[in-house]
């Protein structure tokens, strides 16, 4: 390594003066809606009506008939979930290099989650690891769009046909993104989002369940609330998992700018691109022929010619006043919950025999130790990602 005295951690002149620091784009037509909404008093989706207006609009974005609003991304996967008729012990495969929610809300079904191992270069499901993990047990794929980049569908639904499968779309971090021309969320039997805070599009907290199957859709709705099928009369089991009319009303604002949003983080990871080709040790995302990426998050492998872990690489980075993130640090079949999930709560016969170890999936492995994020939002301005991306610079020529 070089002299590390010129890095900002070891007391050397930080690439940003002022900290960068991305965050949410908040204007006056947010907090108008969310003004119109109190100033009604109808502030339940059960009273006003820009819950329903967000549903349909949404549902019209993505291109499917039905949109379930609910209370947050993991909600929407739990509904999907149960409205497909997954239950107990029934197994979901599932990517293991993914937020833990994809793989929890299998648990809330007291089903099974089976991971299938991810593709290098998209960080997506492979179908040729779905092939290998289906069992007569297997009800349901969960395919995660993973930072923005479409997982390969066509393959995935060929699968779901053939062995009579449901497909689910966790589309939490690709809202906008495309598969060969086509929404994602409109191409699985049925798809969840998030609209959480840091996501491509807001509401503070938030998700959609969205499906072109009338009978899950109508099963959805019943799960959003307790499962009431008229008034104080309950069909199935039910949550409280409905959206505010708050949340609703600044969804349909901020759905609005999302093309605006997405092409800003599309301009902001080519600029990334431009600033960070070739340079070693650094291994940058791709954009596949079939896929339009709506970079969520600027994901880059670090190569073994760096000298130092990805851990201590983005600590580095973080001292040179630019953020950056690590998502996600572990590969999620070896976190303490999914190493024994008979010991560790459930206490259902079909998970005694359930246990992961080291090496079982080596590609999310690899994935999880060695990559970092940079931020896309729209909020920062060309001038910041350039400042950024010379502050990766800076590290990476230190440390490699």
């Amino acid at each position: 390594m070089k002299d590390l005295s010129k890095l900002a951690f070891f007391g050397g002149k930080p690439a940003s003066e002022q900290p960068i620091r991305p965050r949410p784009i908040i204007d006056e037509e947010e907090i108008k809606a969310v003004e119109e909404v109190l100033r009604s008093r109808n502030l339940s989706s059960l009273a006003g009506d820009k819950t329903k207006k967000f549903e349909e609009e949404f549902a019209k974005y993505i291109g499917t008939k039905f949109a379930i609003a609910t209370s947050n991304g993991t909600t929407a996967l739990h509904t999907a979930l149960a409205s497909a008729g997954v239950k107990a012990g029934d197994e979901v495969i599932v990517p293991p290099f993914t937020f833990v929610a994809t793989a929890t809300s299998v648990l809330h079904q007291d089903a099974i989650p089976v991971f299938a191992d991810i593709d290098k270069e998209t960080f997506t499901i492979t179908p040729e690891d779905i092939k290998r993990k289906i069992t007569q047990k297997t009800k349901a794929i969960i395919v995660v769009h993973l930072f923005g980049h479409p997982a390969e569908m066509d393959e995935i639904m060929e699968i779901a046909k053939e062995k009579n499968l449901i497909v689910i779309e966790d589309c939490a971090q690709a809202i906008g993104a495309e598969y060969k021309g086509k929404k994602v969320g409109s191409i699985g039997h049925i798809s969840a989002f998030s609209f959480y805070a840091t996501k491509n599009m807001m509401t503070g907290e938030g998700g959609m369940v969205l499906t072109n199957d009338e009978k899950i859709a109508n099963k959805a709705r019943l799960i959003r609330h307790h499962g009431q099928a008229s008034t104080y009369h309950y069909e199935i089991l039910g949550y409280n998992y409905r959206i505010t009319e708050m949340q609703a009303a600044i969804g349909l604002v901020q759905l609005r700018k999302l093309e605006t949003f997405n092409n800003i983080r599309r301009k902001h990871a080519k600029i990334y691109y431009d600033e960070l080709k070739g340079i070693k040790g650094l291994e940058l995302p791709v954009e596949k022929l079939y896929a339009k990426h709506v970079f969520h998050l600027y994901t880059i492998k670090l190569t073994e010619e760096t000298k130092v872990s990805r851990d201590e690489f983005v600590k580095y980075l973080r001292a040179e006043n630019v953020p950056a993130g690590v998502f996600y640090p572990t590969s999620l079949h070896l976190e303490p919950l999914f190493q024994n999930l008979y010991e560790r709560g459930k206490g259902l016969d079909f998970y005694k025999n359930i246990s992961y170890k080291v090496g079982d999936f080596p590609v999310s492995e690899d994935i999880s130790r060695r990559v970092f994020s940079l931020y896309t939002d729209p909020i920062l301005t060309d001038n910041e990602i350039i400042t950024i991306s010379s502050a990766v610079k800076k590290v990476i020529s230190i440390v490699t």
